[in-house]
């Protein structure tokens, strides 16, 4: 009896990964440049590429020319204290429906493997992936799945796909040069940001911060405590005759409302600053004069479906960044 053989499988990161002796995310980091890399483990990786003949897209070529009407939609874990990660969702949605197309959600604790399971059934014809990290197990399959993607997220380095982001640089040197003109002697930055650095917008951000502090007179504190002892803690750190402004990574409205109980919001010693997306007021009437930045993530998120539709339907489109400047909200 004869033998019936399938068309061979182009070959995988995986297969790569295995045959130089090494993970999988080290092959998507030497493809990407997003991490250094020894010269010894890059040689023996690209020595695989080399004998494989492995190709980034090629994994699922074929895959270019079905047409679904279906984005999968890889969503992070939502946070307790917010509804941040419902209205991208939501916009999102808004805007696929209006050209066409479906959401299929993917959680982002499924990592690497939701990718690849998402890839194998063939439904989705592109991709978004919502807060990519800076060195991301997932890029090795989305490398992979070789179809269109765009990232909401900058990662350092992520050249075969297209980004959507806010400008988290340019937000934090507004967060410094407010905190000046508000004649502030120091900074405090809450939501354990120190501890995020591994999230790209809170290390892009907190470049910002330090690129624009560096030339004024103003220090920077990382608060890492509990946050409902934020407003204590900012009050311990100010002498006599200073200020400090708080501008909060997360956990916002925890702060807030310890700042509303204490009386802090009308404590001209303390300035909070604030990420708008929700009626503030309701939090309290005392932060109707609260200086707010709009992270215009509506807007973010119908340019992610417009980027990647253009990625879908516009012959030799290549991919692009698009960094959406914060304003201050006015009145």
């Amino acid at each position: 009896m004869g033998v019936v053989t399938g068309r061979k499988k182009p070959p995988t990161s995986q297969d790569v990964a295995r045959l130089a002796g090494v993970s999988q995310s080290t092959v998507s980091y030497v493809l990407t440049g997003s991490r250094p890399i020894s010269d010894g483990t890059r040689a023996r990786v690209e020595d695989a590429i080399d004998k494989l003949g492995y190709h980034p897209n090629s994994g699922a070529r074929t895959l270019r020319s079905k047409r679904s009407g279906v984005i999968g939609l890889m969503v992070p874990e939502a946070e307790a204290d917010d509804g941040v990660l419902m209205v991208f969702i939501g916009e999102i949605a808004r805007e696929a429906r209006r050209h066409g197309y479906d959401i299929l959600l993917v959680t982002a604790q499924e990592g690497a493997g939701g990718i690849r399971r998402v890839v194998r059934t063939g439904v989705c014809e592109a991709l978004i992936l919502m807060e990519l990290g800076r060195f991301d197990e997932r890029v090795g399959p989305v490398l992979d799945s070789g179809l269109p993607f765009v990232t909401l997220g900058k990662p350092e380095e992520f050249p075969q796909g297209s980004v959507v982001d806010l400008d988290f640089e340019m937000l934090g040197r507004m967060i410094v040069e407010r905190a000046i003109e508000e004649r502030c002697d120091r900074l405090l930055l809450f939501g354990a940001p120190s501890r995020k650095r591994e999230r790209n917008d809170v290390s892009r951000f907190l470049d910002g911060i330090e690129d624009a502090a560096g030339e004024e007179e103003l220090e920077v504190v990382l608060d890492t405590g509990p946050l409902a002892e934020v407003p204590d803690r900012a009050l311990r750190l100010t002498a006599p005759n200073e200020r400090t402004a708080l501008f909060g990574i997360n956990g916002v409205r925890q702060v807030l409302f310890a700042m509303a109980a204490t009386g802090a919001l009308v404590d001209d010693t303390r300035l909070f600053i604030a990420l708008s997306g929700e009626d503030l007021v309701d939090v309290s009437p005392l932060l109707a004069s609260v200086p707010q930045v709009d992270p215009r993530r509506v807007e973010i998120s119908e340019l992610a479906v417009r980027e990647l539709v253009r990625l879908l339907q516009v012959d030799g489109a290549g991919p692009r960044i698009t960094l959406v400047e914060p304003r201050w909200v006015e009145g």
